[in-house]
């Protein structure tokens, strides 16, 4: 299988399927360049959106059509596998199926700053879904009320996803000292990362074999030829896929 990851697996992670086709967060075109590709499928992952162009809806349209099952969960995978899964993409985990049912739906649900290449994409900040599942198991353990759990999320939402880390959300918190420091103190072994778990759950899936999506109508479009011409593919004939470049060293990525 071909991933498409970074922030959302550890080094760990990765070492648990060794046969896999690791690619860097994808970008604008980094999907059209598996045209031509023979692969059991093809997981996405993680993306960039900010600083460089987010992985287009017809690239992923164009490969559903040549046959290829493409799986999306835990960051932009999620995202475009609750938009696409009407033409066959295959979404996985309680991030997709939110984005799915309409009870999240901004993009900053996923967004995040990372490391680059060289720091393995680590994580610089925390992204919202996360906030909400740890919030979560913070009231069941009952570490916190569901007021204040509700209190903190939501000052962690007023704050960019560039600047979001879990020292900024409890301190910008309208809470009592001592609930923001029983919390700070559970947080290091208490704190959930759902895109983690849903990238984990991706890879298990495809592992498996989910066997064939449905197949859409093939797409060609002069914007879907345009993105082609600037990535160097020929649509009309097959090719092998490219290897994509290095990240920026510190960017946004969900």
């Amino acid at each position: 299988m071909i991933v498409f990851a970074g922030p959302s697996l550890t080094d760990d992670d990765r070492a648990l399927y060794p046969d896999a086709d690791w690619r860097p967060p994808a970008q604008a075109g980094d999907l059209l360049k598996l045209h031509g590709a023979v692969a059991p499928c093809i997981c996405l992952i993680d993306g960039y959106f900010d600083h460089r162009p987010a992985p287009r809806h017809k690239e992923i349209l164009h490969l559903l059509a040549g046959g290829n099952t493409i799986l999306g969960a835990a960051s932009i995978g999620a995202l475009r596998a609750a938009e696409m899964a009407p033409f066959g993409m295959i979404g996985v985990g309680p991030i997709f199926r939110a984005y799915a049912s309409g009870r999240i739906a901004g993009d900053d649900e996923v967004a995040l700053a990372h490391g680059p290449a060289e720091w393995r994409w680590r994580p610089l900040t925390v992204p919202l879904v996360d906030v909400r599942a740890t919030l979560l198991r913070a009231v069941r353990k009952r570490v916190l009320a569901v007021q204040d759990a509700r209190q903190l999320r939501e000052a962690a939402a007023t704050i960019h996803y560039s600047e979001r880390t879990w020292d900024a959300a409890v301190e910008s918190a309208p809470l009592p000292e001592a609930t923001k420091k029983r919390l700070r103190a559970w947080l290091p072994a208490g704190a959930v990362s759902q895109k983690r778990l849903d990238a984990l759950a991706c890879l298990s899936a495809a592992a498996a074999g989910p066997g064939p999506a449905r197949r859409p109508l093939p797409v060609r479009t002069v914007f879907l030829d345009a993105l082609a011409r600037e990535c160097g593919v020929d649509l009309d004939r097959p090719r092998a896929p490219a290897r994509a470049g290095p990240p920026a060293r510190r960017d946004g990525s969900r």
